[in-house]
């Protein structure tokens, strides 16, 4: 009985000595365990224009009333993961006192597809939810809204975003960056 109560405390010892440290470690610096979780909400400035070939057009789209003029991005590990854009009849004339998940049927950003979220009791507001690959980091998207004033019509938009920061440049951003700079370079040999 003495041996066996021996070699419990024995083992029991040395598992403690062996957890302390990682348990003392895990209490000073907790962030290194959820560091690779933490996502971030930011807000971004968007301006929505009327179609135009390569986005020469600088008129205000009538999908602005809509949507407003800033977007919600998630970003996790420096890239965003989710863009939200909140659609509401009353900023717009005719989405006022109407139902606007009605009327606002579909949303592509980047040719991306939004699906719907957080409708409204009273059906005029809700957020369009898309995928990270929806957004342009300081850049232009081409946007595809379908409404419904007594039948089905698209319209093609383009969308500006703003920059936001903490978000890592893409491989392809990188190149046309890259491209850039030796164009300029290389302009002044001739």
């Amino acid at each position: 009985m003495k041996k066996n109560l021996l070699k419990f405390i024995a083992t029991s010892s040395a598992a403690l000595t062996l957890a302390t440290p990682v348990a003392f470690a895990m209490t000073q610096n907790p962030q290194i365990v959820s560091a690779a979780k933490v996502e971030t909400q930011k807000s971004v400035k968007m301006t929505v224009y009327k179609y135009s070939a390569n986005h020469k057009s600088r008129a205000k789209s009538m999908a602005q009333g809509f949507v407003g003029t800033k977007a919600g991005v998630t970003i996790k590990n420096g890239k965003v993961t989710k863009l939200t854009l909140h659609v509401d009849g009353k900023n717009s004339p005719m989405g006022k006192g109407q139902n606007v998940d009605k009327i606002v049927k579909s949303l592509k950003i980047n040719g991306v597809s939004g699906h719907k979220e957080n409708i409204s009791a009273d059906n005029s507001s809700f957020d369009f939810v898309f995928s990270g690959k929806a957004f342009k980091n300081n850049g232009w998207a081409k946007m595809s809204v379908t409404i419904n004033f007594g039948g089905n019509m698209t319209e093609q938009a383009w969308v500006k975003f703003g920059k936001v920061s903490g978000v890592k440049a893409t491989k392809a951003n990188k190149k046309k960056a890259s491209k850039k700079v030796s164009k300029k370079s290389n302009s002044h040999i001739k």
